[in-house]
């Protein structure tokens, strides 16, 4: 791998990295999920805009919107102002963000809890969940070293998300990364199956992955949400002769203005409301792609903890190039003996990539301003969140 192309996973890296420490910061009861991510993917835009500046012509910007997830929401939640949440004192959430420097991807997801009350420790099945995705994403990032392999990764994360008396949630993939590809030829699910093959995948030097670590306190099993999809991808292999004149406008929109990244469809059609007509022609033909909300199957008060780091394979070892931040204050029954498989594994070392410092952006971002929300999480929702 080049220089320079190490150079750009690394000012990306080090862009998901501070736009999530201050999403992070927003994350409180009574904050709208739809102006936390509206306000994260201006911050990496921003950001992006001051890197390579001498470089004007390469693209950049968000590798893939902003996602808020809370509860037992599982992921690619990114609401628009009429299918919003506000959060709740004691929400699970999930913040996801994704930018890219010349198509040098970096991905980040971090969980924490909305309170008013940072300093009471969680000792309930949040903290299970929480921990669990922590450690399994501390445990994989580990594995990804020459020699080692996918079936290894797969095994360890499921230990370790059943040692907390958890699961590891569906659609949550380990990706193989490349410059404008999110999921490359070595992509595999991180959720053992029965019925599916983990591929024989031995991870090699120079190789760089995304690996999405999601553990639930249910069994792990999606099903479709009340949410519909805001985040859509444009299949570039697919070739189709639509047939109505608004798909057409729909798909010459996103084809003229738009990179190869997943996109907020609400950014697309803006004001032109009559290109929804479009959108159902371009899925069923799967020119566009859907990201689906999916929630854990499970009844009851279900919670999903999500952590996604990018890490890159060295001959040295891994090389974890997105930071990981402050976690929140809880505590779990459950600990990981020193010399269990999983413990030493813990032990191996991990090096954290050297980032650089980001320049003070010219314009700064004005962050989200918290409702009154009084009420609970588990007693007041009627979403799907809780």
């Amino acid at each position: 791998m080049s220089t320079d192309s190490v150079a750009k996973y690394k000012s990306a890296s080090a862009i998901t990295g501070q736009v999530l420490q201050s999403v992070i910061s927003v994350v409180v009861p009574g904050m709208s999920v739809a102006a936390i991510c509206s306000y994260s993917d201006s911050l990496v835009v921003a950001y992006c805009k001051s890197v390579y500046r001498k470089e004007e012509s390469i693209e950049r910007g968000v590798a893939f919107p902003t996602t808020v997830s809370v509860n037992k929401v599982m992921q690619n939640f990114s609401p628009a102002p009429e299918d919003d949440y506000i959060l709740r004192e004691g929400d699970v959430v999930k913040v996801e963000v994704g930018a890219h420097i010349d198509g040098y991807i970096s991905s980040s997801a971090h969980t924490t809890v909305a309170t008013n009350a940072p300093g009471v420790t969680i000792t309930d099945r949040r903290a299970d969940a929480i921990s669990a995705a922590y450690y399994a994403s501390e445990v994989a990032a580990r594995i990804i070293r020459p020699g080692q392999t996918a079936r290894n990764m797969v095994k360890a994360i499921g230990l370790v998300a059943s040692g907390f008396k958890c699961a590891v949630a569906e659609d949550a993939f380990t990706c193989q990364i490349d410059r404008f590809v999110i999921s490359g030829t070595n992509t595999f699910p991180n959720r053992f199956n029965p019925d599916v093959v983990t591929p024989e995948l031995t991870f090699e030097t120079g190789e760089t992955y995304t690996i999405d670590c999601s553990i639930s306190t249910g069994d792990g099993i999606a099903r479709a949400s009340e949410h519909k999809a805001a985040i859509f991808q444009r299949d570039v292999n697919q070739q189709y002769s639509l047939k109505l004149r608004t798909s057409r406008a729909l798909l010459s929109e996103v084809s003229q203005n738009l990179s190869v990244f997943p996109f907020l469809m609400r950014d697309v059609i803006g004001e032109n409301s009559t290109l929804k007509a479009g959108i159902n022609e371009c899925v069923k033909s799967r020119l566009l792609v859907p990201f689906a909300v999916p929630v854990e199957k499970r009844n009851g008060p279900n919670y999903v903890a999500q952590f996604k780091i990018t890490v890159m394979c060295n001959y040295t070892g891994p090389i974890r190039l997105t930071r990981a931040l402050t976690m929140p204050n809880l505590k779990s029954a459950t600990t990981i003996p020193s010399d269990s498989e999983i413990g030493q594994i813990l032990a191996l070392d991990c090096e954290q990539a050297s980032l650089p410092e980001l320049p003070r952006l010219k314009v700064q971002i004005q962050a989200p301003v918290a409702t009154v929300q009084p009420a609970s999480a588990v007693d007041s929702s009627s979403m799907d969140m809780s």
